[in-house]
């Protein structure tokens, strides 16, 4: 069963405002790393570890089943008690998939609901702007804080988390770490070619679990799926990490966001890009006195 309607326009409004949250207008748009297959379909390649895992299915499920949401739903929603440095940079693509504009901001937020205050700005090429996707959301503005990606990337209960759908799913467990070292369960889902896997949208999942608290604390997401005359491709990325910018334990916010996206609609070109934001140099809201 393919994903609800709802669902599916919501993610498209994401793939959208996260190109807009970084100040572009898009027309019909997406992207890739390299040339877009010719069957229309990203390849999953080198992410794609099934085979590798010894893991059970049922102790597969079974984490799935432990695993805690709380790191990864308030990690944008806590950014407002922080100060934090954000680059961002978005590339618009052609159809080969090579760069055709690209821009780059740099830009600091104080702890706070202000907009941020631009350190750097840089610029190459030019950016197509107008489309029949342009009028999805209300361009902000290039300060504007960040948006709550995690509301958008992850539904309440995904087709690979949902018991009644998970047949359509192969599932694969692996240890692991990030860059810091701190031990992580790295889950994938792949759906599965046939039955009601080739129905399903949401096509692979990884989800990064810290192994101590099994809070989701990384996450990404390759869809393919058509909303009515639209044909979209995706490849979304949220990975958090452990800030002591302040007293108490340390907390998971965002380290970095990836949107690759390419959406398709007839008898007009194909429009790709692909947009990411750095976090870095937290620091925490001092205490009122």
């Amino acid at each position: 069963m393919h994903p609800v309607w709802p669902e599916r326009a919501r993610f498209l409004k994401f793939v959208v405002v996260g190109l807009l949250l970084a100040g572009v207008a898009v027309g019909t748009a997406g992207c890739t790393d390299g040339p877009v297959p010719s069957a229309g379909v990203w390849e999953i390649g080198d992410v794609d570890t099934l085979a590798a895992s010894t893991a059970s299915r049922d102790s597969v499920l079974a984490l799935l089943g432990r695993m805690q949401r709380t790191a990864l739903d308030s990690a944008f929603a806590r950014l407002d008690a922080y100060g934090v440095t954000r680059r961002v940079r978005t590339e618009q693509l052609d159809t080969t998939g090579a760069v055709t504009a690209a821009r780059t901001h740099t830009l600091r937020y104080a702890p706070g609901a202000e907009t941020g205050r631009l350190q750097r700005a840089d610029s190459t090429g030019t950016f197509q702007r107008g489309g029949v996707l342009s009028g999805i959301s209300p361009q902000p503005t290039r300060r504007a804080r960040p948006a709550n990606l995690a509301t958008q990337a992850l539904a309440d209960q995904p087709a690979y988390l949902a018991p009644r759908t998970q047949e359509a799913y192969r599932y694969a467990l692996r240890p692991g770490s990030l860059p810091g070292g701190t031990p992580v369960l790295v889950v994938e889902a792949k759906a599965r070619a046939h039955g009601r896997g080739a129905e399903q949208g949401i096509r692979y999942a990884r989800l990064t679990l810290d192994r101590a608290s099994l809070q989701l604390v990384g996450l990404t997401v390759f869809r393919n799926s058509r909303i009515l005359l639209f044909q979209e491709q995706s490849r979304v990325t949220l990975r958090l990490r452990p800030v002591s910018a302040g007293p108490g334990p340390p907390v998971w916010l965002p380290r970095r966001t990836r949107v690759r996206a390419r959406v398709d609609v007839p008898l007009r070109a194909s429009r790709q890009f692909r947009t990411v934001s750095v976090y870095s140099e937290y620091e925490a809201q001092d205490a009122p006195s």
